[in-house]
């Protein structure tokens, strides 16, 4: 029987970060995916800054860059009415905005970054069951279809909305199902589109998102006619969607030329009730299902992989399993407040509801897209997100910024973005030395002291009165603020 550290079941996105994290910090982990290969179905496309620099740290922001495109606005135009306009850039962050790039071509940049690192990753083979050992025990054996079983210290279900692992596990997911179907069909435009913009096309009885992709592509995403629902795994004509799209009623902007690749799925805002079994995890699309809207699930699950990752460590190197209660007792609430607050249903309505588009409760709502979608800002611990209007503190529980942006729009680095979970950070404001960088906080202990100047009062982005220093966790949250 084969020994691995951790085996992860789901080769998505969540599954390959967190296999590279571990990875990279000496970790012997398998990953198994049921699908023979990844593929080329239409599925997300927007990276958020957070992925963005997380991939910087592991060395394929060139890459990325390459094969993406730049998203600076969201347009919602409405048949009738006009177009809202949301500006996505000017955040704090040296990669600024977001990116669309099609999911298989992230999973295979991932892939490559894990297998670098010595990860194990196998394709076509499907869980079946586990006899799971004692919390932070070694002695769990994984049951596979495919493959050999196999013993390991913890089991990370990372398989996507029907988990096997956590269906195993007998733990329901809270919340509801949408009723109509969510359409995907990727093609050529008939006519050219902005590269650098996502439109929002929204008719009387339904809306359809246009995203532009690598290869003067697009991908076509939404609920195209509300009250159309789909069995699962019925093929839908391009003939008919093409119909549905016309009812919208604007012509030949959202015609193809060619359309290449086609699916659909339900759509559903649900929250698995536990996330830790044990030493059975569960993360990604396995914990929390999101509606499409601006990649929150794939960007969720990526940030659950950085959360999970140096926790997992810690068990593993110093039989620390406790902190993994912490990692559902952050994650968790935060999923559920994502889903809620990146619902797009009632931004529509009350665009419907306008007078024009300078509607200035609407034209507010809009302001703030870029901050709330962007998961740069998390509100960890009931603290606050950002706001236009408003501080963000880097207190407990606040993310680090890589870059500061001050109250004219400059930048300044703060914090580079790095692929290590078996360290935390010190950032230090004082012009003494710190008289320790021993914390009893359960995190990695400090590998550099970093010196950065105390940011300005008056940008987005604060520090608590007092404080002289921050001590930063793997996953850029702040532990504590020093001195404060």
């Amino acid at each position: 029987m084969k020994d691995f550290d951790v085996v992860v079941v789901g080769a998505g996105p969540t599954g390959l970060v967190l296999a590279g994290l571990l990875s990279r910090a000496g970790v012997k982990v398998l990953v198994v995916e049921r699908r023979i290969d990844r593929g080329d179905r239409p599925k997300a496309v927007v990276l958020h800054a957070p992925t963005l620099e997380l991939l910087d740290s592991f060395g394929l922001l060139d890459e990325v860059t390459d094969r993406s495109i730049p998203l600076e606005r969201f347009a919602f135009h409405l048949n009738g009415t006009g177009s809202f306009t949301a500006d996505m850039t000017g955040l704090d962050t040296h990669l600024d905005g977001y990116r669309n790039m099609p999911q298989p071509i992230l999973e295979g940049l991932l892939e490559k970054y894990a297998l670098g690192y010595g990860a194990r990753i196998e394709y076509g083979v499907s869980y079946l069951s586990h006899e799971a050992g004692d919390s932070g025990g070694s002695d769990t054996v994984v049951r596979f279809e495919g493959y050999d079983d196999v013993r390991c210290s913890y089991l990370v279900g990372s398989d996507g909305p029907r988990s096997a692992v956590r269906e195993s596990l007998d733990i329901p997911m809270a919340g509801r199902s949408l009723s109509t179907s969510y359409l995907l069909i990727e093609g050529v435009p008939r006519e050219l589109v902005g590269r650098d913009e996502v439109g929002v096309h929204v008719g009387a009885n339904g809306m359809v998102t246009m995203m532009p992709i690598p290869g003067d592509q697009v991908l076509m995403a939404g609920p195209v006619v509300n009250g159309l629902t789909l069995d699962r795994g019925a093929s839908v004509p391009w003939r008919r969607i093409a119909d549905a799209i016309d009812t919208l009623g604007f012509g030949s902007r959202l015609k193809l030329a060619e359309a290449l690749r086609t699916s659909h799925y339900s759509v559903d805002l649900r929250v698995a009730e536990r996330w830790v079994s044990g030493n059975v995890v569960l993360a990604g699309d396995a914990a929390h299902l999101n509606t499409p809207a601006g990649g929150q699930g794939l960007n969720l699950g990526i940030g659950d992989a950085l959360a999970l990752s140096w926790r997992l460590l810690a068990a593993l190197r110093h039989d620390e399993a406790e902190l993994l209660a912490g990692y559902e007792a952050e994650r968790r609430p935060y999923a559920t407040r994502v889903g809620q607050t990146t619902f797009l249903a009632p931004l529509i309505d009350r665009m419907r509801s306008a007078v024009d588009v300078n509607d200035p409760a609407v034209r507010a709502e809009l302001a703030e897209l870029a901050l709330s979608w962007s998961q740069l800002y998390p509100d960890h611990g009931n603290r606050p997100g950002a706001r236009h209007d408003a501080r963000y503190e880097l207190s407990a529980g606040a993310r680090v910024p890589t870059s500061i942006r001050d109250a004219e729009g400059r930048l300044t680095p703060f914090l580079p973005s790095s692929d290590r979970v078996d360290a935390s950070t010190l950032l230090w404001f004082d012009d003494t030395e710190p008289a320790s960088v021993e914390s009893d906080l359960p995190v990695p202990p400090v590998r550099e002291v970093r010196r950065v100047a105390r940011p300005a009062t008056d940008g987005r982005v604060t520090v608590p009165d007092g404080a002289r220093g921050l001590l930063v966790r793997p996953d850029r949250l702040v532990a504590e603020a020093i001195g404060s």
